[in-house]
């Protein structure tokens, strides 16, 4: 990936102090980014916070936005970001500090907050590498009920929310931290899946998917998109080959020969097993529409729906990561 070779004209930094890796070195942190130069530092908990930061700090193309929090933070800045943009966007220096960081790890975010934060000082202070460049579309989702467009990388509809409830009813209250308790409600998804009857976790969606040129009506089992390569512990359950920016898949409820296709599905391998006929669909596209969900998840969020939900893609945008 190529690097940034001009330092920024300001720094802004969005931090969540209750994201789960933040909370645990928040007094680190703050230290941190107090002794950025030039750098303001505003904490914030949620959209409307956010929303009343970047009204405040009015970001330019030659700013840098660092946002520190998880893939909840993340759906949020870029909704703030795109839905009135302005004449240019900052960059946005992304920091894994929440709970799953999907959409940070796939941007290439390694390193824990108070390294990057470290990283980025070194940075801006002369001695240390530039962050890495990567240029990555964002999904545009239309049909959230009272907040207008939502943006985000990730889009869930179907049996991916009962798997997030799954985890905050059953495995979060436990107190398990990190990527383990989001892992272990995958794990048991799956188990469910495998499973001769249907399960009260994986129930039937009906809805109707419609793009340019084709439509589908069915009960799914789920439907997801995304403008990231790799989502949870790795997985790339698309196969599209299409050179469009939103990878999309739906699985039919009950789909045929699923304990052949699912391993390859997950390893981005459908398209040598999942066939259509069988109840797999997967496309790379521009935009797709649906009829029928009541509500979906973006980001690790959790949203009531209208129909019909229209899923679009912005121009790319200019993430940073060290």
């Amino acid at each position: 990936m190529p690097e940034v070779r001009t330092p920024p004209a300001r720094v802004g930094i969005l931090l969540n102090p209750g994201s789960g890796r933040v909370r645990r070195q928040l007094p680190a942190l703050r230290r941190i980014a107090a002794a950025l130069p030039d750098a303001l530092l505003q904490e914030v908990s949620g959209p409307r916070e956010i929303e009343q930061a970047l009204r405040l700090w009015q970001a330019g193309p030659q700013d840098l936005l660092v946002v520190l929090g998880g893939d909840g933070t993340l759906q949020a800045t870029l909704t703030a970001l795109l839905r009135e943009p302005a004449a240019g966007l900052p960059g946005l220096l992304v920091v894994p500090g929440g709970t799953t960081n999907m959409s940070a790890a796939d941007l290439g975010a390694r390193r824990k907050p108070e390294a990057a934060l470290r990283a980025l000082c070194a940075w801006l202070q002369g001695p240390g590498p530039a962050p890495r460049l990567v240029e990555r579309a964002v999904l545009r989702v239309d049909g959230e009920t009272d907040r207008g467009p939502q943006f985000g990388m990730f889009f869930g509809a179907g049996a991916i929310l009962g798997g997030v409830r799954y985890f905050h009813r059953h495995i979060r209250p436990t107190g398990v931290r990190g990527a383990l308790g989001p892992a272990l409600a995958f794990g048991r998804m799956l188990l469910s899946l495998l499973g001769n009857r249907p399960h009260p976790l994986l129930p039937a969606m009906p809805a109707r998917l419609s793009t340019e040129g084709a439509d589908w009506q069915n009960d799914w089992l789920l439907v997801l998109a995304s403008t990231l390569d790799r989502l949870l512990v790795g997985c790339r359950p698309y196969w599209g080959a299409e050179p469009a920016p939103v990878h999309f898949t739906a699985v039919a409820h009950r789909p045929r020969r699923l304990l052949r296709v699912l391993p390859a599905l997950l390893c981005g391998r459908g398209a040598a097993v999942a066939r259509e006929h069988d109840g797999y669909l997967s496309r790379n596209l521009e935009a797709l529409q649906l009829s029928g969900p009541e509500d979906f998840l973006l980001d690790g969020e959790l949203f009531q729906a209208r129909e019909p939900i229209r899923l679009s893609s912005t121009p790319p945008l200019r993430f940073l990561t060290f």
